[in-house]
């Protein structure tokens, strides 16, 4: 997959975002759901969509609120009188590849719980029968700053957001970026004239090449380092998972792979450490944000201090 080829098309419809766009399509070839944390307006939601239109691959939406059900994600059983059989309903998670959960940290704990299953082992269970959803799925979720109870947003667990590869925040456009978002939407949507520059065959085969990335012995050591330093930190309760450390090398063989190379560098580690990392921590302070400048100056700090070690190339590689 071309990924500039498929960065022109999407800016038509998303301005000055390109290392946004670029880390969710890695995210997309390496099979990693993707959260995106900011204040209401700046366009997560038109990010999702024209990701989704460009790649070609299927996409459902489903809107978070306080009283959306699990039924409402994972589908349900229903009678049916004229045969006298119980059949299944699908929720919006099957017959999907890309899955926009609008304000995700809006619904309940329990609502919530319902994508566990299915963004961790690509199934889900309903009445005690298991059901696969398809090949690739991927969650795009939008949420808010956890501002106040009082506005119905809700905390999400440490479980669920160590599901996701990355966190990202969209933040306001530049002044010259915003200038151009006016003017493309002063009589049209750009989003109905983005067209398909590539296909979910092309996103599959990019997954399978990804994961024929070298990954050095070197490398292993580094991102432990990395990791182990987040778990011995004061200042951070919980530090990164095993599963982390698994999402972080997929991500930097991803971004590797994207740069035209089929071994990872540290460089390809430490360009993804805060966005894949940022969510995974557990701060000592309480914090209304996971994207926080306090997180960020601490994982920074510890890229800093782990110095990048030095790799050569295999023979062959």
């Amino acid at each position: 997959m071309e990924m500039e080829r498929v960065l022109q098309e999407m800016r038509k419809a998303v301005y000055g975002k390109d290392k946004i766009l670029r880390e969710i399509l890695m995210a997309i070839c390496a099979g990693g759901h993707v959260v995106m944390e900011d204040k209401p307006g700046v366009g997560k939601t038109t990010i999702a969509k024209t990701i989704a239109k460009v790649t070609g691959l299927s996409s459902k939406r489903i809107q978070f609120t306080s009283d959306v059900m699990p039924s409402d994600v994972t589908g349900y059983m229903t009678y049916n009188k004229t045969r006298n059989i119980e059949e299944f309903v699908p929720g919006p998670i099957f017959g999907t590849n890309i899955l926009l959960v609008d304000e995700i940290n809006r619904a309940s704990a329990k609502c919530q719980a319902a994508l566990l299953e299915v963004m961790q082992e690509k199934q889900a269970t309903v009445n005690a029968v298991t059901r696969q959803v398809e090949d690739p799925f991927i969650v795009l979720a939008t949420m808010n700053p956890y501002i106040s109870p009082i506005y119905g947003v809700n905390v999400l667990p440490q479980s669920e957001l160590d599901r996701f590869m990355l966190a990202l925040s969209v933040g306001y456009p530049e002044e010259a970026d915003e200038i151009a978002l006016l003017r493309s939407r002063d009589r049209k949507d750009p989003l109905e004239e983005i067209v398909q520059v590539t296909s979910k065959e092309e996103i599959l085969q990019a997954r399978e090449e990804i994961n024929e990335v070298y990954v050095d012995n070197v490398i292993y050591n580094y991102v432990l380092a990395l990791t182990k330093q987040t778990r011995n930190n004061p200042d951070i309760e919980i530090g990164i998972s095993p599963r982390g450390e698994l999402v972080m090398l997929k991500m930097a063989k991803a971004n590797a792979y994207f740069k035209g190379r089929n071994y990872v560098v540290p460089e390809d580690v430490a360009d993804i450490f805060i966005d894949c990392s940022i969510h995974r921590i557990s701060m000592v302070s309480q914090e209304l944000t996971i994207i926080s400048e306090a997180r960020k100056r601490l994982l920074k700090e510890i890229l800093k201090k782990i110095p990048q070690p030095s790799i050569l190339r295999k023979a062959g590689r």
